[in-house]
C-alpha cells in the first residue's frame, strides 16, 4: 500500500528498488535503537544496486503495544512510506545520500504527510496526533536520526 501512494504521488517505480529486512531476518542493523527503521544503501562499485528497509520490529511493536489507540497498518504504512519517500529522494538526486542533513528528515516527514492526507487510510489522524505528541519528538532530535558509515536512521 505505501509504495502504491508514493507511486501515486511521486510517478516513481519502486520494482526492484527496495527491499526489507527485520530482525527476524536476522538483519543486524534491524535491531538500532531510538529508530524503527534505517535505510542502506546496496552498492555494487559505484552503481546503487537497491535500498534496504531494516525495519526495528521490536521498537516498533513495542511502541504499538504502548499505544494501543493506533492500528499497526496504518502505522507500518506511515514509516514504510517515509522510507519509500527517502528512496525516491536519493534516487532521483532530490537528496544527498552521503550528506543527509538535518532538513532532509523535515522534509520527508511533511511529504509522507502530505501523501497521506490525499490518500487517507483508516487511522491516520490518530497517528499523526500520536507522532506530533511525543516530546522530543523524535524527528527533530538530530542525535538519533543520522549514523555515518553507509546508512541513514529515520526514527521518524
Amino acid at each position: 500500500m505505501a509504495d502504491r501512494i508514493v507511486f501515486h504521488n511521486t510517478r516513481t517505480d519502486f520494482k526492484n528498488r527496495y527491499d526489507v529486512s527485520t530482525s527476524a531476518d536476522g538483519n543486524e542493523n534491524a535491531g538500532i535503537t531510538d529508530a524503527f527503521a534505517r535505510l542502506l544503501r546496496c552498492e555494487s562499485g559505484n552503481k546503487v544496486l537497491h535500498y534496504r528497509i531494516s525495519l526495528n520490529d521490536e521498537d516498533i511493536m513495542k511502541f504499538l503495544e504502548k499505544n494501543t489507540d493506533i492500528d499497526m497498518l496504518t502505522f507500518f504504512v506511515f514509516v514504510m512510506m517515509h522510507e519509500l519517500v527517502h528512496i525516491h529522494r536519493f534516487s532521483r538526486g532530490e537528496a544527498d545520500f552521503e550528506k543527509v542533513c538535518y532538513d532532509e528528515e523535515i522534509v520527508v516527514d511533511n511529504l509522507t504527510r502530505l501523501f497521506l492526507a490525499k490518500t487517507p487510510p483508516a487511522g491516520r489522524e490518530k497517528v499523526f496526533r500520536l507522532l506530533d505528541k511525543l516530546t522530543p519528538p523524535p524527528l527533530y532530535n538530530h542525535r538519533t536520526i543520522f549514523e555515518t558509515g553507509g546508512s541513514f536512521d529515520a526514527y521518524l
